[in-house]
């Protein structure tokens, strides 16, 4: 990165201190420019979120290479897990920038991830959004993201998979008639159904437990006893 570039953005950082500084880097096609932007996170000092409004404007001004953002007080700069999802969803480079110590590095999206061992981020990396993943990738199925920051199930008052699993095109099938694909809906210390996993083939399923490690795991008496269904999305039903 050239010296100009960094220092803008060290600049932008200081000047947003404590919070968290963000903007975007752009190639206009005769060089690269650092646009700063306001961090409208109601968390400044903890994330950063820019607006759709500012990133079209940098869009008009060239391509957005990179995403900036500032991890103030960080005496070691090691990218968190939510910025790595944070990057992975974006699909470009993101630059981090501690101050006031102005260490820099940068990560890139991980491309076609194993669906093993991925860390525990809830809301962000957990069983619902590992299956969105293993649907979008294996099947081309695109299902609307339901995983949220809290502990939703609790309280027992909230059912977001019993809710919203035939709306997702997902149709009820028997146990005996199981196959790869279908979605295994569960209890899980819970009252309500707040678990699910992937059939993977000979007895394994593949999931992502709470504050574990994504795994296959044999699909034993443990998880037979909570499983509450298991389906099948509509599409499915035809391929071999």
């Amino acid at each position: 990165m050239r010296q100009k570039l960094f220092n803008s953005i060290l600049k932008h950082a200081e000047n947003e201190y404590p919070n968290e500084a963000c903007g975007l880097i752009v190639d206009t096609g005769k060089t690269q420019k650092f646009i700063p932007c306001k961090n409208m996170s109601d968390n400044p000092k903890e994330h950063f979120l820019i607006s759709p409004d500012e990133q079209l404007e940098a869009e008009k001004q060239g391509e957005i290479i990179m995403i900036i953002h500032s991890h103030p007080d960080s005496p070691m700069l090691v990218p968190s897990e939510f910025d790595r999802i944070q990057c992975d969803y974006s699909g470009v480079e993101w630059g981090i920038i501690s101050y006031p110590e102005g260490d820099f590095c940068t990560i890139s999206p991980r491309v076609n991830r194993d669906y093993t061992g991925r860390q525990w981020l809830l809301g962000y990396a957990d069983c619902w959004a590992l299956i969105m993943d293993y649907y979008q990738r294996e099947f081309n199925i695109t299902l609307k993201n339901y995983s949220v920051p809290r502990e939703w199930w609790e309280d027992g008052k909230e059912n977001i998979y019993d809710d919203n699993w035939q709306a997702e095109g997902f149709i009820e099938v028997d146990l005996k008639d199981m196959k790869v694909g279908d979605m295994i809906m569960m209890k899980l210390n819970s009252s309500v159904t707040n678990h699910a996993a992937l059939y993977v083939g000979d007895n394994l399923i593949l999931h992502h437990g709470y504050g574990q490690l994504s795994s296959r795991t044999p699909y034993g008496k443990y998880f037979r006893d909570r499983t509450v269904r298991i389906v099948r999305h509509k599409e499915l039903f035809n391929v071999k």
